[in-house]
């Protein structure tokens, strides 16, 4: 996909506010989708110019933040779109591979790194090396992060469940209403 600068995104951005509409703006700039001058114009509304710049490196996010944002997101039956605005992520569709590796893989699927493994012989034997030394030094005290840590997760996890199945309940006793 191509990359527009911030200044014409901006450029964009003021035609429509000004009152043109989004089709003329894609035939006058040869921009292919109209949805991605709508997408502009939420960002500018949300968070300014600097919610159009374009990032130099999308960040990493962790896994309680997936979740916080996946949790939101059913809590306030938001859509993809709405849920990228308010937490500032660059694109709904990372929110929707969150979600899906969520429902297939459970909180494993959101701890994933990006890209691929570093390739080598010696990686695997370095890692072990390094993971003795750390436990060598703390054992006890990696110990009961890791521990801590998945306990969070797995209170967020219940909350997500038992939240997406308050949904599943409400959604069939509407469709029963409806049907009588």
């Amino acid at each position: 996909m191509t990359k527009y600068s911030t200044d014409f995104k901006m450029k964009v951005v003021s035609e429509y506010l000004k009152g043109v509409g989004s089709a003329s703006l894609c035939h006058k700039y040869q921009i292919p989708f109209h949805q991605m001058i709508l997408k502009w114009v939420h960002r500018y509304q949300e968070n300014g110019i600097a919610g159009i710049k374009n990032l130099k490196q999308q960040p990493a996010y962790t896994c309680s933040f997936k979740l916080k944002v996946l949790k939101w997101m059913k809590e306030n039956h938001s859509s993809l779109e709405r849920a990228a605005l308010h937490f500032k992520i660059s694109s709904p569709s990372t929110i929707y591979q969150w979600d899906r590796r969520f429902e297939s893989m459970g909180v494993d699927g959101l701890k994933t790194k990006r890209g691929r493994p570093p390739m080598g012989k010696n990686t695997k034997r370095e890692a072990k090396k390094n993971d003795k030394l750390k436990n060598a030094y703390h054992p006890e005290q990696k110990r009961l992060k890791d521990l801590e840590k998945e306990n969070e997760l797995l209170r967020i996890e219940i909350e997500y469940l038992k939240k997406l199945d308050t949904l599943v309940r409400q959604r069939e006793q509407h469709e029963r209403n409806k049907r009588k």
